[in-house]
């Protein structure tokens, strides 16, 4: 029996599985990923560039497996996929049933190239294999034992020929090209062309069967903490957000059986590391599993890392309970530092314009009636200066130019309007007025007990923050399937949330400096 941690066995695994299989490490580690999952997996890239060979090293990560390739055609029949009709049983006992051993229902690893071009027959088929891993032959449904299918295009799925429901059964979606690093190229034209087939995995790696049916049980034991799903909910509304402002034709579509499939491939991830809970460096798998389109790609996955920066650890430091401790003592302090007295005063009795414009009434102007003036117009006037005003009329409901004449604002009441005093329409309202009220000592040594305990509460959170980010340092450095050139996301996410509690204390220091410059008088 195998003594290591799964995460350094299934590392071990991986670096034989992929030898010489270069930069496509971490799409082998992925199909390996799905396997466990109980998921699919599908490659997009041109001819050439490995994706059969990768569906033939993950065969190797388990033990006694069998494996079924196929590429699809236009022509191709389900005999060929799930192999021919019984012609003894169609004979004998008049059943329509098919020999399955040799084909795809009789293996553990499949590979279907040239998916799209499946026909409808073989689709049908396909929908509940890769579903509910149940292939009906005949009469009879079927359990399949299929622990890694991969399918493979240098196309994704053409709109509107009805491949929508096969296309979302793939939850990881990888793009697969040539060799970029002039080493590893030089290494693949260095490598022999007959090579002996050996299998470069050691029989004690190989993953049992008895192994892989306890894993997939074992995964409904591991959680998903809070705070991630507080993530996945903020995705799914910042793509609802997006696709409110954008034409139906161009939203980005999640089905919730995706959704459901993602929470098992992230457990599955948590798995494979020897951990019982999902961490944030797992989240960044959701980068592989929910763009549709390949146009929305880059956007989808800088949505997603936004968020997960955003609000990775949003929940686990619950600051919004302590936002609004210090909202409500705020507002304490803002109640016991004022006076408000209403007084009343007379000021110009605004009428509102269809503009959100403010006018003021001159009550006769010119013996021709009442004339409007822009309240702001009006303020500017000091006594006894002159200036230059368009004056209005209401026409048929709405303020119309009446004629420029020259201002003089000769009091508080009076307007001289070309050489003639015209009266202001005025009201009596009720003005609040705010005093300071300076707190004494012992309000200001109440206070600042509650500024001690709100800053204590904000060092925990940040102790257990800092718990939190020990422990996945190592796991995140060490990760077997994230990316990693999206490791910078993490700590991203780790500054954000730092520094929401370091503004958290800088407010509740701010406020306390500011009652106690008021106690000063």
């Amino acid at each position: 029996m195998n003594t290591l941690q799964k995460r350094e066995r299934i590392r071990t695994l991986l670096q034989h599985m992929g030898d010489n299989l270069f930069e496509k490490e971490r799409i082998l580690a992925l199909t390996l990923l799905s396997s466990v999952a109980g998921e699919s997996i599908f490659l997009l890239g041109p001819p050439g560039v490995a994706k059969s060979m990768i569906a033939r090293r993950l065969k190797l990560a388990f033990r006694d497996a069998k494996a079924f390739e196929y590429l699809m055609g236009k022509f191709s029949t389900p005999d060929e996929i799930f192999g021919p009709v019984s012609i003894s049983k169609l004979k004998n006992d008049d059943k329509y049933e098919r020999l399955t051993t040799h084909y795809l229902p009789g293996s553990q690893i499949v590979f279907l190239d040239e998916i799209w071009k499946a026909s409808p027959p073989i689709q049908n088929a396909l929908l509940t294999v890769l579903n509910e891993k149940i292939y009906r032959n005949g009469e009879q449904e079927v359990e399949v034992d299929i622990r890694g299918l991969i399918a493979a295009s240098n196309e994704l799925p053409a709109k509107g020929e009805g491949l929508e429901a096969l296309w979302d059964r793939f939850l990881l979606r990888m793009i697969v090209d040539n060799i970029e690093s002039e080493d590893a190229f030089e290494k693949l034209l260095t490598l022999p062309f007959h090579r002996p087939k050996e299998d470069p995995v050691p029989e004690d790696l190989k993953i049992s069967q008895d192994e892989y049916v306890k894993w997939q049980h074992s995964l409904n034991d591991i959680s998903i903490p809070g705070h991630l799903i507080h993530i996945i909910h903020e995705i799914r509304r910042s793509i609802r957000l997006r696709n409110s402002t954008e034409p139906p034709d161009d939203h980005w579509y999640i089905s919730d059986r995706r959704w459901r499939k993602t929470s098992n491939l992230l457990k599955a991830s948590a798995f494979l590391h020897d951990r019982s809970e999902v961490m944030l460096s797992d989240m960044l798998l959701l980068v592989d599993c929910l763009w549709d389109q390949f146009d929305h790609r880059d956007a989808i996955s800088a949505l997603i890392l936004g968020d997960i920066i955003e609000h990775g650890y949003e929940r686990l430091t619950s600051l919004g309970s302590l936002r609004t401790q210090l909202e409500l003592w705020q507002e304490e302090i803002a109640e016991e530092t004022r006076i408000i007295s209403v007084e009343k005063v007379i000021r110009p009795k605004p009428f509102p314009g269809d503009d959100d414009t403010i006018y003021v009434e001159i009550q006769d102007f010119r013996g021709m009636g009442p004339a409007y003036l822009r309240l702001s117009d009006w303020e500017q006037l000091e006594p006894g200066e002159e200036k230059i005003f368009p004056l209005f009329e209401i026409k048929e409901g709405l303020y119309k130019p009446f004629q420029r004449l020259g201002g003089r604002k000769t009091g508080d009441n009076g307007l001289r309007i070309g050489g003639k005093e015209n009266q202001i329409l005025m009201e009596e309202v009720e003005e609040k007025k705010v005093v300071p009220k300076y707190p004494d000592e012992g309000q200001i040594g109440a206070w600042n007990q509650q500024a001690e305990l709100l800053i204590r509460k904000c060092n925990k959170r940040m102790d257990k923050l800092e718990k939190q980010f020990a422990m996945e340092q190592e796991q995140d450095s060490r990760h077997l399937f994230a990316d990693e050139d999206l490791l910078p996301t993490l700590e991203q996410a780790k500054s954000v949330a730092r520094r929401q509690i370091l503004d958290l204390k800088v407010d509740i220091q701010k406020t306390q400096h500011s009652y106690e410059e008021m106690g000063k008088g």
